[in-house]
């Protein structure tokens, strides 16, 4: 039994990237909720939450890397028509996820305890609220792995409706507890930032719970059948795939999560900003994670059905839809940044702090026109199974930016929407590589280890 061709007509890839995106793009909402209750709360709140919340971010892509490892093969194998070794496919990458998981958990926890992370910040009361927010935080690497591993299945499989519903649930507990724990609404206790936490910790619980039943027994049953939970082979394949991305998230949200304790020195308005402006960027990030995603399964599930012709098609129109995707959600940064920065600072207030966040809205939205291109072009390459060039790529990358960001915030001293153009280097550096690459290796045949003997 074979699954049916993969159709790359535009809205066939719209409906495998849409649910994706909105998925995301509720989260989006989620953050913006978190960060306009915990601004009420006070500027500290906000920024010592932030930085933590960047720490929890850094290892939890990771395992988002780690989930890619289980997309591209799922994609591969229902591609070739091999629907015995996509369910062990997805059943090896789900167990070796959760146990990885579980390790992050210990190993966060672990540092958060012994005050390993306090080296990184200069501000004391920022780190006062900065430990309890992480060590709640923390014990979500379990449930967010378990989470990823089901997602990554079925968007493998081109079958993305259940994303958004899940989202919508998670999001929804995650602002009622923002409400009453943060906000203090009907009677809550107004815990700041550890309440935010608390919210967050809950609702991927709950979310992850939700996708269990739901693949167990509607999306993929196949997966969760049979004696062996794990395949070495398998797992062997899956970590040769995964290992490179994972430690390319890892290292690209380590990076980013480094300047914004550079930022943190320079000073709380800056580092406000920087935040606000972080989850603006998420907006962009809501329509590239979609398109990227759907990247990686289209490449995978053409080359596994030797459908190489169809590639340039298919890519052109991802990379139309990701450029009008971002212009449709981003050209405010642009068309009125003065309006969207005067929802955080009050002009007559704070008249130098909304400046700022209105030119750092501009900077960028330069930055993510280089985003949207390369978010695409780093996909195909690891669609295609050369994870490992992509991580040589991103560690060039991201080399450069934290040298750049460096001398910008502490060296030169810059505005803080000049230490923002430092994004310009790094998704310049990740297109430039990507095109580079693509242009030397044979990523239309697939990398030599998916294919079989």
């Amino acid at each position: 039994m074979s699954a049916s061709p993969l159709s790359i007509r535009p809205r066939d890839l719209l409906r495998i990237a849409v649910p994706i995106s909105l998925g995301s793009l509720v989260q989006f909402f989620v953050v913006l909720t978190d960060n306009l209750f915990l601004s009420r709360a006070g500027e500290l709140e906000l920024n010592a939450a932030g930085n933590a919340a960047l720490v929890y971010l850094t290892f939890v892509m990771v395992l988002t890397g780690g989930s890619m490892g289980i997309q591209i093969l799922v994609a591969r194998h229902q591609g070739t028509g091999q629907l015995d070794r996509m369910a062990l496919a997805s059943r090896t990458g789900r167990v070796a996820l959760v146990v990885l998981g579980a390790i992050l958990t210990a190993l966060v926890l672990g540092v958060n305890a012994w005050g390993g992370w306090e080296p990184l910040m200069a501000n004391e009361a920022v780190q006062d609220l900065f430990t309890p927010f992480l060590a709640i935080r923390g014990w979500g690497f379990v449930p967010y792995a378990l989470l990823m591993a089901l997602e990554a299945d079925w968007i493998g499989q081109a079958k993305t409706k259940p994303l958004l519903p899940l989202a919508l649930i998670m999001a929804g507990i995650n602002i009622v507890l923002d409400a009453y724990w943060v906000e203090g609404l009907w009677g809550g206790p107004q815990l700041g930032a550890r309440g935010a936490a608390q919210a967050s910790l809950i609702a991927e619980t709950t979310g992850a719970l939700l996708a269990w039943g739901i693949a167990r027994f509607h999306m993929h049953p196949a997966s969760f059948m049979g004696r062996a939970r794990v395949c070495r082979d398998t797992l062997r394949q899956w970590w040769n795939l995964a290992m490179p991305v994972m430690a390319q998230f890892g290292l690209t949200i380590s990076t980013w999560a480094s300047f914004f304790f550079f930022v943190e020195r320079v000073g709380m308005m800056e580092l406000k900003v920087s935040h606000l402006t972080r989850n603006a960027f998420m907006l962009a990030f809501v329509v590239c994670t979609g398109l990227g995603q759907t990247t990686r399964t289209v490449v995978s599930t053409l080359i596994g059905e030797g459908r190489q012709h169809d590639l340039p098609r298919a890519l052109l129109t991802l990379v139309a839809l990701s450029y009008l995707g971002v212009w449709s959600l981003t050209h405010g940064y642009v068309a009125y940044p003065d309006w969207i920065s005067g929802h955080f600072f009050n002009p007559a207030e704070d008249p130098a702090g909304h400046a700022a966040m209105s030119s750092t809205l501009g900077t960028a939205w330069v930055a993510i026109q280089c985003y949207a291109l390369s978010a695409i072009a780093i996909a195909v390459l690891q669609g295609a199974g050369f994870t490992k060039h992509a991580f040589w790529i991103e560690l060039t990358s991201v080399s450069v930016y934290i040298v750049v960001a460096y001398m910008l915030a502490l060296e030169w001293h810059s505005p803080i929407h000049v230490i923002w153009r430092a994004d310009w280097v790094y998704f310049g550096g990740i297109l430039v590589g990507s095109a580079a690459c693509l242009k030397l290796v044979g990523w239309r045949e697939g990398h030599p280890s998916l294919h079989d003997s």
